[in-house]
C-alpha cells in the first residue's frame, strides 16, 4: 500500500510540474522589423542627449524628461516618419540609410551562414 501511494504521488508530481511549449517559426522580416524599430527609437534618444538639441528643447518650454517618455511611446509609424524626414535633412543626408542597408545586409549574410553577426538568426544551411 505503501509502494502504491509513493508511485501515484510521483505520477501526480509529474503530471502537474510538466507545462506546455509552443514554438513557431519567426520570419527573418519579422526581425529585421524589430531591430529597426529598436535602432529608430534608440536613434532618437541619442539625438535628445545633444545639447543643441536640449538648449532648444528647454526654450521652447519642453521638459527633456517628457521628451524621452514621448519617444519612448512613438509608434513604428511615427518613429519611421521621423527618422525619413531626419534623414532628408542635409546635416544627416544618407546616414540612417546607409546603416539600415548594413544592418538588413548583414542579417541576409547570416540567413545564408556566410557570417555570423545576429546570434538570434540561424542559417538557413
Amino acid at each position: 500500500m505503501k509502494k502504491i501511494s509513493m508511485v501515484s504521488c510521483a505520477i501526480f508530481t509529474m503530471l502537474f510540474s510538466i507545462s506546455n511549449a509552443f514554438g513557431a517559426v519567426v520570419p527573418s522580416s519579422n526581425v529585421i522589423q524589430h531591430q529597426q524599430g529598436l535602432y529608430n527609437t534608440q536613434q532618437v534618444l541619442t539625438l535628445l542627449d545633444g545639447a543643441e538639441v536640449q538648449q532648444k528643447l528647454v526654450s521652447l518650454g519642453v521638459d527633456l524628461a517628457d521628451a524621452r517618455t514621448r519617444v519612448a511611446n512613438m509608434t513604428q509609424q511615427e518613429l519611421n516618419t521621423f527618422n525619413s524626414t531626419l534623414n532628408d535633412m542635409p546635416a544627416a543626408s544618407g546616414i540612417v540609410g546607409t546603416i539600415v542597408t548594413v544592418l538588413v545586409v548583414l542579417a541576409v549574410l547570416d540567413v545564408m551562414g556566410v557570417t555570423d553577426v545576429y546570434s538570434f538568426i540561424r542559417p538557413i544551411n
